[in-house]
């Protein structure tokens, strides 16, 4: 085993995560997983400094969804104030330019209590920063006749715990997620391909020991009878975004544009460099802000050339770098979660 050192853990520290190697090796070798394992031996064999226990901490408030949506309110009040140089220069680079969120109430699911039909919804910790993702998908999901089910007590996915070497924290939250989910055979969807694809890991083999888990739109695809909806025309250009966990790691990205075309009028574009990760990469824009600020400003100049009217992207946390970065280079093009849009041009069903 190699030694632990300042060259192995930057090395480390630097990858992104985004499992294009993966995509593409011809020996199928699964370095998303060794990469994860890697940074938590790193983690467990590395002394605890101050440095450290302030980022555990920060991964730990994870464990409150309303808290990140507090503090996400706070960051951006700090922002507007000129306040962020005070947090430091890694804090000030990761956080300038967030994008709002509105504040909005979320739609009541279908029934409380898991039946024979129907989809379970994941919401994770990052449900409060895109509600009208979240209201999206409940909507389009009752107006294909599917009941929604949200179990009151599931909490974080444990992904960003899991990516910052934090083994026992994930743990943790994997196992509230398994107990939150227990009593329901039902499939389990979420909004943002991150947690979708850890979720996916926590029953990797297929074996039943967790209910099976499907991408959003893949599920739309798959379980329901999609082409009964009645969706209004939209004479706009929609640029896809890929995020690295559905192109890469869920082999998703296809759903996307299926769905997506079903809108009358819209002409949609994949963006030309999806191959390539934007730079939020789980807690990648926290710890490396300076690199993950400019491959976000990458493909805001790829955008700035493309000039769509909305890009869409299925990941909570590329949907907010992007429009940073967007932000940055003075572009006011709206980033939206493909149901969003399809939400929007809803009409009804058959």
């Amino acid at each position: 085993m190699l030694p632990v050192s300042a060259a192995l853990t930057a090395h480390i520290d630097r990858c992104l995560g985004c499992q294009a190697c993966e995509a593409v090796c011809p020996s199928g070798v699964p370095y998303g997983t060794l990469l994860k394992d890697g940074r938590s031996l790193l983690v467990s064999q590395s002394p605890r400094g101050l440095k450290t226990r302030l980022y555990r901490a920060l991964i730990q408030a994870t464990r409150a969804p309303r808290l990140i949506a507090c503090g996400y309110r706070l960051a951006r009040l700090a922002d507007s104030l000129m306040l962020l140089p005070l947090l430091g220069r890694r804090l000030h680079m990761a956080l300038k330019g967030l994008p709002p969120r509105p504040f909005m109430r979320r739609l009541r699911p279908t029934f409380a209590e898991p039946g024979p039909n129907g989809v379970s919804l994941f919401l994770g910790c990052t449900a409060g920063l895109d509600s009208e993702a979240l209201n999206a998908t409940i909507r389009v999901l009752q107006a294909l006749g599917q009941p929604v089910h949200i179990p009151p007590s599931q909490g974080c996915c444990g992904a960003l715990a899991r990516h910052a070497g934090f083994a026992d924290i994930a743990n943790h939250q994997e196992r509230r997620n398994r107990e939150a989910f227990r009593q329901s055979a039902l499939p389990i969807t979420a909004i943002a391909s991150g947690c979708t694809t850890a979720l996916r890991e926590y029953d990797p083999t297929n074996e039943g020991v967790f209910p099976p888990v499907f991408d959003i739109h893949q599920f739309l695809i798959e379980k329901t009878a999609f082409e009964q909806l009645t969706l209004k025309p939209l004479h706009q250009t929609l640029a896809v975004h890929e995020p690295c966990s559905l192109r890469n790691a869920l082999k998703g990205s296809h759903s996307v544009y299926r769905l997506l075309a079903r809108i009358p009028g819209a002409r949609i574009v994949p963006m030309p460099d999806n191959g390539g990760c934007c730079g939020a990469a789980g807690d990648y824009f926290l710890r490396a802000p300076k690199q993950a600020q400019a491959l976000g400003d990458a493909k805001a100049s790829t955008l700035a050339q493309l000039k769509p009217d909305i890009v869409v992207s299925a990941n909570i946390g590329c949907a907010l770098h992007l429009s940073a970065a967007l932000k940055r280079q003075g572009l006011s093009i709206p980033v939206l979660h493909p149901l969003v849009v399809l939400a929007r041009q809803l009409l009804s069903t058959l």
